[in-house]
């Protein structure tokens, strides 16, 4: 969403916007590592904006649905996402760069100020690094790859005959 900064008055306007899932997609399936999560609708963005002299104000939240593969058992499964966000956007002098600002400062240039590499940082933030179907969940057996604690492990120890014990340490 593009927003026109000279537009902005010191009262707070309310915004309400979709960000498209392809394109937040997109920027994970270019993040190394992180292709096992994806949002499978557009972003619901609800926030507000204003402008105190040369500063923008933005502050909000961002919400969807992420889909990820456990990174125990390998199942997919879906996980609500929500992320609030505020940022202080000031406008860029000759020869700033952005090294060193603090978190939730941005800058913009010019007149039109685009709201979507904000939000999708935040959405790409509030995805989980080892995303988890449950947090009990005890994962795969090494050995036959049966799921632990709801399935019955397939190994069997050859070494000891006839006696079928499982070769891993997990509880069933």
């Amino acid at each position: 969403m593009i927003i026109r900064v000279p537009d902005l008055k010191e009262e707070v306007r309310q915004l309400e916007f979709f960000e498209p899932a392809a394109a937040v997609n997109a920027r994970i399936a270019a993040s190394p590592g992180s292709n096992d999560q994806h949002f499978a609708k557009d972003l619901a963005v609800v926030a507000e904006i204003y402008r105190s002299e040369r500063d923008v104000h933005f502050q909000g939240s961002v919400e969807g649905k992420v889909t990820a593969t456990c990174a125990r058992c390998l199942d997919e499964f879906e996980r609500p996402l929500r992320r609030d966000f505020r940022f202080v956007i000031l406008p860029r002098l000759a020869g700033d760069d952005d090294e060193g600002d603090d978190e939730g400062v941005d800058h913009y240039s010019g007149d039109d100020l685009d709201l979507t590499p904000l939000v999708t940082e935040q959405a790409l933030l509030a995805l989980d690094s080892m995303p988890l179907c449950s947090p009990d969940c005890r994962g795969l057996c090494p050995g036959c790859g049966a799921r632990v604690g709801s399935e019955e492990c397939r190994c069997t120890d050859a070494a000891k005959g006839s006696a079928a014990k499982p070769r891993h340490l997990f509880k069933v």
